[in-house]
């Protein structure tokens, strides 16, 4: 007996041909899913854009974490390139051995210094660079004394470290002349204000800092120059003093 295909019923012939329509999307359920689809990626991007700022915008993480990077090896690098001053030579003095310049400009193609040098005094003064002189060889020749400066750069934010590449003894005529490189202790544009300098004569204080007088209860010694470092860290709004005596400079 050969087999025959299978006969339907008319009603399970009509539910089956409805299950066969039913089957499948819809126009209706299609875009549904898209416009679902399409608020999800939205949302991804949204929460791309506000990490991606968090991290590399203005105020974010990365460009915060070089800022202060820098500023602590910068300002440190400072500090103690600012203790050679006055370092190897007889009766070093401000005026002589060490300078505060104001309106500071480096002009990158002749590698001088321009401005105006400032007499220091019991009161701080501002400026926005500082020549030095010391003597590292102890050389008994002044011709072998070198020139160093620090320089606050208003326009880019970058603080600099010059050294003198020829003879630059006397400093107070010669600073205009000698001619300078530099290497940048913080690049441009990493802070959002540039390091303001002061310097005076007559203070008290300690060469590297110290803990204040009101807790350490000790007294800190008369230095006859001190430079102190005004810088913004990071956090919006702070405002950072560092003072460095200059223990080598007799007046």
């Amino acid at each position: 007996m050969s087999a025959s295909a299978p006969v339907f019923a008319p009603a399970a012939r009509s539910a089956l041909g409805l299950a066969r329509r039913q089957a499948g999307l819809s126009l209706i359920s299609l875009m549904v899913g898209m416009v679902i689809s399409l608020i999800a990626v939205l949302g991804a991007l949204a929460l791309y854009r506000s990490t991606t700022q968090s991290l590399y915008g203005d105020g974010g993480l990365v460009r915060n974490s070089i800022q202060d990077g820098q500023l602590a090896t910068g300002l440190l690098s400072a500090q103690i390139a600012l203790q050679g001053a006055g370092y190897g030579i007889t009766g070093p003095s401000s005026g002589s051995h060490l300078l505060l310049i104001s309106s500071a400009v480096l002009n990158t193609s002749t590698g001088r210094l321009d401005g105006s040098a400032v007499n220091l005094s019991s009161a701080a003064q501002s400026g926005n660079a500082i020549v030095w002189v010391q003597n590292p060889n102890l050389s008994a020749n002044s011709s072998a004394y070198t020139c160093s400066a620090l320089l606050s750069d208003s326009g880019s934010k970058a603080f600099y470290l010059l050294q003198s590449s020829s003879g630059c003894h006397p400093l107070a005529s010669n600073w205009k002349t000698i001619s300078w490189t530099s290497r940048a202790l913080v690049e441009g544009q990493v802070m959002s204000q540039a390091v303001a300098l002061s310097a005076r004569n007559a203070s008290n204080c300690w060469p590297f800092g110290a803990v204040p007088e009101t807790i350490s209860k000790l007294t800190a010694p008369a230095a006859s120059v001190s430079v102190t470092l005004n810088y913004s860290s990071s956090v919006s709004g702070s405002s950072n003093t560092y003072t460095s005596c200059l223990a080598n400079l007799i007046s």
